[in-house]
């Protein structure tokens, strides 16, 4: 692709473009988020949040996290254990632990206060250029384009680029459309434009409202970038439901490479041995072990195969156990993995709890 060439051909297109982004969006756009605020730290967490992940589902978990931490100061003196449990079940878990890491750095290099220059927003742990840029744009600070999925692959279909596209031809693009008043409306129109109706399948050209100057649209190759997929490796988990005669459930730190990190969870192992290795180690005196029950958990480029063993222990002085790891299932404090809940469900099936 020549870039010169293409933004040339552009150029005189490039003010109608950015005045029918911006009606489209005065009529259509999603001006109602609870995250549509000039609070910088509302905007930081809603953007982490956002992070590979769609509004609908953010969207009772912002409401959750601001009503705990309505504050950056409120957050500042929360524990990691404390963000992940209001995490739980969002997944990619590593965004929690950059807000914890962000925090530190606030307090340490900050006053306390979150920054609001480009250079020391990209800085902070979690943050690069698309969301940077959205942080400073959104809260009035600076004006910066974006480039986050919906964005490109908008970009994309506009000047029907191909998938190995140079990231950086599609930064320029992005920066070239970008009008330097409402700078902020226009990136949010091309995320909900991208959303809404660009989308990675069946888009919705005819709603589009710069379909008369879209390449891919008018040579009929819309699906020209359309995602490859990656194929999911399977992997097997094997899992120690352990609960005691007070239908509490033993949960621990989950050690498995950096997945689910942070979170407590059921004793998790690796292979098929292992579990009853486990049981043996640690004194424990099963009123029963149940048949194994299965299910599978999808992550993005992984298929697992949980298989559980519950199994349940009367409390004695000869189990090698710590106290603080019992969890009444009313009052479970820390972060959790989605596929715990699997766990607790199944379990309050088997012994008819409520």
């Amino acid at each position: 692709m020549n870039l010169k060439k293409e933004l040339t051909f552009h150029s005189k297109n490039r003010l109608i473009i950015r005045k029918k982004v911006l009606d489209w969006y005065d009529v259509n756009g999603r001006k109602n988020l609870p995250w549509k605020t000039s609070d910088i730290y509302k905007i930081w967490i809603s953007e982490i949040m956002l992070q590979q992940t769609q509004v609908r589902t953010v969207l009772p978990y912002y409401a959750k996290f601001i009503k705990e931490y309505p504050t950056l100061n409120d957050l500042l003196n929360a524990s990691l254990d404390n963000i992940l449990e209001l995490w739980s079940g969002l997944g990619f878990y590593r965004r929690a632990e950059n807000i914890y890491k962000a925090c530190l750095v606030i307090k340490k290099d900050h006053n306390s206060r979150f920054p609001k220059d480009y250079d020391a927003i990209n800085a902070l742990p979690g943050i690069g250029r698309t969301t940077a840029s959205a942080i400073v744009t959104f809260s009035g600070n600076g004006t910066r384009s974006i480039l986050d999925g919906n964005v490109k692959r908008f970009l994309s279909r506009l000047f029907s680029l191909e998938q190995s596209t140079n990231i950086n031809y599609l930064w320029t693009i992005s920066e070239y459309l970008l009008p330097n008043s409402r700078s902020a409306d226009f990136i949010q129109s091309y995320m909900d434009i991208g959303s809404l109706i660009c989308k990675k399948s069946n888009p919705d050209c005819s709603s589009c409202p710069v379909n008369s100057y879209c390449k891919s649209f008018k040579s009929g190759i819309i699906n020209n970038i359309r995602s490859r997929k990656t194929s999911k490796t399977s992997k097997d988990i094997w899992v120690v439901a352990l609960t005691n005669t007070k239908n509490q459930f033993y949960l621990k730190k989950v050690i498995y490479g950096n997945l689910w990190k942070g979170l407590y969870s059921s004793p998790i192992f690796k292979n098929n041995s292992e579990p009853e290795e486990w049981i043996a180690r640690h004194n424990l005196n099963s009123n029963g072990i149940l048949p194994i029950y299965k299910f599978s958990h999808h992550l993005t480029h992984i298929k697992f195969t949980f298989n559980i063993i519950f199994c349940k222990v009367k409390l004695n002085k000869k189990i090698s156990l710590s106290d603080d790891n019992w969890y009444n299932l009313s009052d479970i404090d820390v972060g959790i993995p989605k596929y715990q809940d699997k766990i607790f469900n199944q379990y309050k099936s088997i012994y008819d709890y409520n």
